[in-house]
């Protein structure tokens, strides 16, 4: 039996809208971090009353207001800043710092898979529905406050067509709305695609394959006069879009960390959040995913993501398998700044 914990429309106000190198929508590791802390405070309330665990979730966007603005008509687009602190009274003769930061008011639904079905009657189900949302409005998304929330389903089913009922039940919840969908077997395959392609070695075979999902690109197309075969230095040009080299609403994603050191015991670091906790630094991992119509899920365990760690890769995956960390970017960072400004800009 496969059962789903149903969050629908929670409007999240404030949250983190940047993840890494991309901003736009929070990262993935923010709703399986909010899963987590959802199941240890499930886990901590009740005693062993629900012996299950929180194992993943599917993402689905309703909405998303990012706090942007343009100063000029074709600029690109600015985050709108606050005094953070507010004025305070030792800021009467100064005026209080501003620390730069992207928000976004968005509305999402979570989808969330239990390892093991609870066996509860109707009563019981209403219980712990009603105590799923009171623990979710007290709790922060993406570093937001939760404002509302619509509604708390418990689903479960058994056989095929449950199963089938199930996900009609979760459209009708969620919709209309975009579920996030991981595409790294296509960066993977453009990766071997330029590979194959270029004549020489390229320094970041994986940063040029990433850009080329996120990157708007423009290329020139020569207006030939009656006889030309070539363009020369004379001939006129329109400028035209260039498509993205697969179909789809494809988009750039953060989707985990890798670790760039040993692990130190607990103690060893100062200034950590758990100082009782062994830690690692680690670095961003970037890959591509794809917004799906809700109406177009056929298999919900398709978009369950899931944490995966292994060595030093700690991912977010919807499919994990112990070679999916070659389908993903990971950029150095102990490179020099121009270095990476290089490899960026000889892509266009």
């Amino acid at each position: 039996m496969s059962q789903y914990l149903v969050l629908s429309r929670i409007k999240i106000q404030n949250a983190n809208t940047i993840a890494g190198f991309t901003w736009g929508f929070p990262a993935i590791t923010s709703f399986l971090g909010f899963t987590h802390a959802l199941n240890r405070k499930l886990s901590d309330s009740y005693n062993g009353d629900y012996p299950c665990e929180l194992s993943g979730c599917m993402v689905i966007a309703n909405r998303a207001d990012n706090k942007v603005y343009r100063p000029k008509k074709f600029s690109d687009f600015e985050f709108i800043q606050s005094k953070t602190p507010p004025v305070l009274a030792k800021h009467k003769n100064s005026s209080p710092p501003i620390i730069e930061e992207g928000k976004v008011n968005l509305t999402v639904s979570l989808v969330i898979e239990l390892d093991t079905p609870l066996s509860l009657t109707s009563d019981k189900s209403v219980e712990f529905e009603n105590y799923i949302e009171s623990l979710c409005r007290s709790m922060h998304i993406a570093g937001g406050t939760v404002l509302d929330l619509a509604k708390v389903k418990l689903l479960s089913a058994s056989t095929e067509e449950q199963h089938r009922t199930l996900i009609n039940k979760v459209k009708r919840l969620c919709m209309p709305g975009f579920v996030l969908k991981d595409r790294s077997d296509d960066l993977q395959q453009r990766v071997e695609e330029i590979t194959s392609q270029s004549d020489v070695e390229l320094p970041q075979p994986r940063l040029n394959a990433w850009l080329d999902f996120s990157a708007l690109k423009f290329v020139a197309q020569p207006k030939l006069k009656e006889g030309q075969t070539q363009p020369d230095e004379q001939t006129d040009a329109t400028w035209g879009y260039e498509s993205k080299v697969y179909k789809g609403y494809l988009v750039p994603l953060m989707v985990g960390y890798k670790a760039i050191s040993d692990v130190y015991e607990a103690g060893q670091i100062e200034n950590t959040r758990d100082p009782d906790t062994p830690a690692c630094f680690v670095e961003a991992v970037h890959s591509v995913g794809e917004w799906v119509s809700m109406h177009r899920v056929r298999n919900l365990d398709e978009f369950i993501w899931c944490y995966h760690q292994q060595d030093e890769w700690y991912l977010c995956q919807q499919a994990p398998n112990e070679a999916d960390d070659v389908n993903h970017l990971h950029i150095d960072t102990n490179q020099s700044q121009s270095d990476i400004d290089e490899q960026v800009l000889n892509l266009f």
